[in-house]
């Protein structure tokens, strides 16, 4: 009985001091370190910013206008641009052109399409880098909101303006995870008149 409760209690003592022998302290040469997941706050959030696609001007009355033939495509341009591109959000102003500009990513990425003040610079910015930090989002304004957005997520504005007859113009702000943001400027679809 003796014999066994000693090898009992040797073999107690070797698994403690095995387990010792196994953790290595920390700080020095040898620690394991432990890798968190990704986290998204250390990608650039990227930032498509669109004008809304051709509006019909029939009606000057008509405030909230949808678009013209020539828009609906344009739209899908956007959409076939963007095609391959992980796409988290959609804002639009609250007006039927800039939403139904998103209208075609919207069903193929199936997001919802939500929702910003135009001239709420600050809002839809802190928005958009707390809400969407790491992601892609695609903006639908309009030809007096684009420039000063860009301003406001911290990119030089890369054009002077924007003219009622322009269309086309896509800036992709891309902002770094120290908060630095560049812009890059291209056209897309059918030539503006």
């Amino acid at each position: 009985m003796k014999k066994t409760l000693l090898k009992q209690a040797w073999v107690f003592l070797l698994m403690l001091l095995f387990a010792a022998c196994q953790q290595a302290p920390t700080g020095q040469e040898g620690a394991l370190t432990v890798v968190n997941p990704v986290d998204n706050n250390a990608q650039p959030t990227v930032i498509y910013l669109v004008r809304h696609a051709e509006k019909d001007i029939s009606d000057p009355g008509n405030q909230d206008p949808d678009l013209t033939s020539a828009g609906v495509a344009r739209a899908e341009a956007l959409r076939s641009l963007l095609e391959g591109q992980q796409v988290d959000a959609l804002y639009a102003t609250k007006y039927m052109r800039t939403k139904n500009t998103l209208k075609p990513i919207a069903e193929s990425a199936q997001l919802e399409v939500q929702q910003y003040e135009a001239h709420d610079f600050k809002g839809i910015t802190e928005k958009l880098l707390q809400n969407h930090a790491g992601q892609t989002v695609v903006v639908a304004g309009h030809s007096n909101t684009l420039l000063p957005l860009v301003e406001a997520l911290g990119a030089k504005r890369p054009v002077s303006d924007i003219s009622e007859q322009q269309y086309d113009y896509i800036f992709k702000v891309t902002v770094a995870p120290n908060g630095t943001a560049t812009v890059e400027t291209d056209k897309y679809g059918a030539t503006s008149n």
